[in-house]
Parts: structure tokens; sequence; C-alpha cells
């Protein structure tokens, strides 16, 4: 297995659970920011039966905070495929690198969807696909209010090496 940032090797995986797991270089993990103190500035929480859930921030944040960092399996190009022939799972894949889809895991599923061209408002978080560390992390794209609701564009999505 070969991280995809920095070309570590490391050794043959002993099993198929470690074949199939997204390898994470020690080294490139180090170098994410670590998870606040109090935890992810957010919350998630009910808005409307129209809405369903969103993710909202519990403090002031300023440009290019890391709001969340998501954990994420990423799915083979053959699976990312098939997945789209399944609509009820194909609506809670992610984007992932080279075309494939990756199922994630936090408040990922509950940020709400903002495109100026259908929605008429600009989204403040970004979903960057952090690559090296097999993880979707959202940062906001401008200045946000305690409060706000947390929005992001799907067609928005920034693959990034750690």
């Amino acid at each position: 297995m070969i991280c995809p940032d920095c070309g570590l090797k490391t050794k043959d995986p002993a099993n198929e659970w470690q074949t199939k797991s997204a390898f994470v270089c020690p080294e490139c993990l180090k170098k994410a920011a670590p998870e606040p103190p109090g935890g992810w500035p957010t919350l998630a929480r009910w808005i409307s039966q129209d809405r369903g859930r969103g993710v909202f921030a519990t403090q002031d944040l300023e440009r290019n905070v890391t709001v969340e960092r998501c954990w994420v399996m990423p799915l083979s190009e053959d699976e990312s495929l098939k997945s789209l022939a399944m609509p009820i799972l194909n609506r809670y894949l992610f984007p992932w690198v080279r075309g494939q889809r990756c199922i994630a895991s936090g408040d990922s599923l509950l940020y709400n969807f903002d495109s100026f061209d259908m929605t008429k408002r600009e989204p403040n978080v970004q979903c960057v696909l952090r690559q090296g560390l097999s993880a979707i992390e959202f940062r906001t794209l401008r200045a946000v209010r305690s409060g706000e609701e947390l929005t992001w564009d799907y067609a928005r999505a920034v693959a990034k090496s750690v």
C-alpha cells in the first residue's frame, strides 16, 4: 500500500479488511489540523419538514476554518459506478477522487445544499477532499456568525493533498 500524498510504502496487507481499508500515512495524518479541544464548532439540528436537518455554527468563525473532519471509506471504481444505479444508496455517497465515491462519517450528510443558481444563496462552507487522510473536511468560505446554517455546493468539492 502506498500513501497517495508522500509515496510512503508500507507492508503488504495481511488480510482482506486491510486490503479494502483506506491507507492513512502516519506522517501525513500528523499534518492534519487537530480537532479543537471542545470538539468541532458545529451542531446538527432539525430545521423543518421541508428542509430536514442541518448543521449550524456554534460560534463566530473566520474564513478558512475547518468546521468538521469526516473520515471516509472510499469505494472502488467498480463499486462507485454500480452505486449510480442505486438511487437510495447514491443519495448518501460523496464525491471522491478519480471519479470514485465514498461513504462519509460525522454530520457530513446533514449539511444542506446551496448553489446561487438554484437557491439564490451562496454556500458558506466548502467540502475539501483530503485524499491522503481519507477524510472530507468542511471549511468556511467566509466569516460565519454563530447560529448560522452551514451549507455547501456539491459541485464545488475540491480535492487537495495534505
